[in-house]
């Protein structure tokens, strides 16, 4: 009950219904927006019908947001799996990013797309006609993608992985070191499943990002 006189109204932050919202609400708001799973594709490691089988599945059960990331990969045969893939997101209603390469999103109708640490760093400005994403590695890459008003990033590896043997995890106290005082939504990577959802968020973190967990691997 409020006792200064304001009204209150439950909301869907996919469904606003309420004015006027102050300009202070709009980056939270796009937060909220965001689920906690960040499934990142990994077809070039367990092959492309038997993914897409998977990721038919994930979306059915509720994963909403996906980045296409298929390094190995020509980019024509990127360019096919992002034209397979977003017909299943939308039936889903699940949002998908690409990875790298901004005109690829828009020729094709992506929500977004998500920069690798290396753009990240080299970006003064972000598109705003496009979902924007990053990687991030270091306390610094976090709070520029924050100064850029990115929509999310991903900070890892957070526990050793085979995709990056060479870095060095951050571990949950480097993590939330790593994160502390930003504004931009930060997922978990790196080794993870769901069970450490709960953890993410304790040390800051929206939610986490995973690359066969999220697919039921």
């Amino acid at each position: 009950m409020g006792h200064d006189g304001q009204a209150f109204a439950w909301q869907d932050p996919l469904a606003i219904d309420v004015a006027p919202l102050l300009p202070a609400n709009t980056r939270v708001l796009a937060a909220l927006r965001l689920p906690p799973i960040y499934g990142i594709t990994c077809a070039s490691d367990v092959g492309e019908d038997a993914f897409v089988a998977r990721m038919e599945h994930a979306f059915a059960q509720g994963l909403r947001l996906g980045q296409v990331r298929e390094k190995p990969w020509a980019d024509g045969r990127v360019r096919a799996f992002v034209a397979r893939v977003l017909p299943l997101a939308r039936r889903a209603g699940a949002s998908v990013l690409v990875n790298a390469d901004e005109e690829l999103a828009r020729t094709l109708g992506a929500d977004g797309v998500h920069w690798t640490s290396a753009q990240l760093a080299a970006a003064t400005s972000r598109p705003n006609d496009l979902l924007v994403g990053a990687s991030c590695h270091t306390a610094a890459d976090v709070m520029h993608a924050s100064d850029l008003d990115l929509d999310l990033v991903v900070l890892g590896p957070l526990r050793p992985t085979p995709s990056h043997v060479e870095a060095s995890p951050l571990g949950w106290n480097g993590f939330a070191r790593a994160l502390a005082g930003t504004r931009v939504p930060v997922f978990a990577l790196g080794g993870l499943t769901y069970a450490d959802l709960d953890a993410a968020i304790a040390n800051g973190a929206h939610g986490i990002a995973m690359r066969r967990g999220a697919w039921g691997y």
